[in-house]
């Protein structure tokens, strides 16, 4: 007689996505189709760091994608480890450089003009090859070395915008202003010549608009986290920077990030959350997230009831100025990203954050490819507990590089910060009580 075995459980069902995710995959898939078609038809596309002005280009009309957010979705679906690896291998670049910039020269050897890609690196979505390169260096400054090695592999030109860094000032001086200004005439003058055609000014002051609009909403939804519990996983938040990534500059980033406020109200008025848990502890996220990681961290966080409702990373695309000035335009590429303020303004605006969102706690990702990042975690942290009074933990990590994550100290880093969360609620109950 056969013992009869235990069932199986039937795996959970996936929560189906909201309207408005789905809203950004078609509009990412028609930024990658249209680049597609241009390439097909011999005009020009691009490659554009992520905090290059996209209105420039969306005034000539041109398309531009950006391998910074393609590398963030090829390391989450577990493409990423074998280009890295290529890059390190064949290509013979060092490991210690940028885990993105390793990817995406890995992707230059195994794409070839037609979209086919070499045997053994499956991959989607498929980046074509560019004709130019868009560079500023106010997000990192190894951009640059990452953005002159594509000019050499691909014999392709940069349009670069030197964003400079606010060592003493937080407001950038008015000289700084002057020459990014002066700057983005150059640049513009530059790419009537290459693509052939007049900039078209109006286009520009509408393309200015629709991005100071869109970067407006998105500021505005991130607000709505400050309720408790707060209506988004945080998380979701790095769902929806594609849009301000590939699109701001358009339309239909207006109509997703409107979806998506209705929906954040909706919860709101329901008293319902896309955090997978009940909310016990906020944190301030700070760093960019481990893409190839990125269900264990989210898992992890959900297990212990740690939500966290803001991170310092998606607040860079908040971008405001005046639409028709190109004075306030370059103030506010100047004054934006990680890579613009000392350790001491930056974490400022992390304190800022951690009070407006009612954070106990600040969690930060010890990113091996940003360097930076790093040395304002590891400086600022005491800066946080002085000023804030909210505990630090943080992990070692790496946004494409999967090697560096290790699962075990991800766990005891969350855990130790729990601990004390909970340790300062219950003091602080305590005291309520005498």
């Amino acid at each position: 007689m056969n013992e009869q075995q235990p069932a199986v459980p039937a795996p959970k069902p996936k929560r189906p996505l909201p309207k408005s995710r789905l809203m950004v995959n078609a509009q990412t898939a028609k930024c990658y189709e249209d680049a597609w078609n241009a390439k097909k038809n011999g005009q020009p596309i691009g490659w554009s760091t992520g905090v290059f002005p996209p209105e420039l280009c969306e005034t000539f009309g041109v398309p531009v994608l950006y391998p910074e957010n393609n590398a963030a979705s090829l390391s989450a679906k577990h493409y990423g480890d074998k280009l890295v690896q290529h890059a390190e291998g064949q290509l013979r670049y060092p490991q210690n450089i940028c885990s993105y910039a390793r990817l995406n020269i890995a992707l230059t050897d195994v794409i070839n003009e037609d979209g086919s890609v070499k045997e053994g690196f499956p991959m989607d979505p498929v980046l074509p090859l560019p004709d130019f390169l868009l560079l500023a260096n106010n997000s990192c400054t190894q951009l640059m070395k990452w953005y002159e090695q594509l000019a050499r592999i691909l014999n392709i030109p940069i349009f670069f915008l030197d964003c400079l860094f606010n060592y003493d000032d937080v407001e950038p001086a008015h000289y700084k202003v002057e020459y990014v200004r002066s700057q983005l005439e150059e640049i513009i003058a530059e790419m009537e010549k290459f693509f052939g055609k007049k900039f078209d000014w109006d286009r520009f002051r509408e393309a200015q608009a629709r991005s100071v609009l869109n970067s407006s909403l998105f500021a505005e939804i991130g607000s709505l986290n400050e309720r408790v519990p707060a209506p988004l996983s945080g998380f979701d938040f790095f769902n929806y920077m594609a849009p301000l990534v590939l699109c701001r500059a358009k339309e239909s980033t207006t109509d997703i990030l409107l979806q998506l406020k209705s929906e954040v109200e909706e919860h709101i008025a329901k008293g319902t959350t896309t955090f997978p848990a009940e909310e016990e502890y906020r944190v301030h996220w700070e760093g960019i997230a481990c893409w190839p990681n990125l269900g264990y961290t989210l898992r992890t966080m959900k297990n212990q009831g740690v939500n966290a409702v803001m991170n310092g990373y998606i607040q860079s695309w908040n971008m405001q100025y005046k639409s028709g000035d190109l004075d306030s335009m370059a103030r506010a590429y100047i004054y934006t990203s990680t890579n613009s303020f000392t350790t001491a303004a930056l974490m400022e605006k992390r304190a800022a954050s951690i009070d407006h969102f009612s954070c106990e706690g600040f969690f930060g990702h010890i990113n091996h490819s940003c360097k930076l990042g790093c040395f304002n975690i590891l400086v600022g942290r005491e800066m946080i507990e002085r000023k804030c009074g909210v505990p630090v933990g943080s992990f070692d990590g790496d946004q494409s590089d999967s090697r560096i994550f290790s699962e075990a100290q991800y766990m005891t880093r969350l855990q130790s910060l729990v601990e004390i969360m909970k340790d300062s609620k219950k003091k602080g109950v305590e005291k309520e009580n005498g």
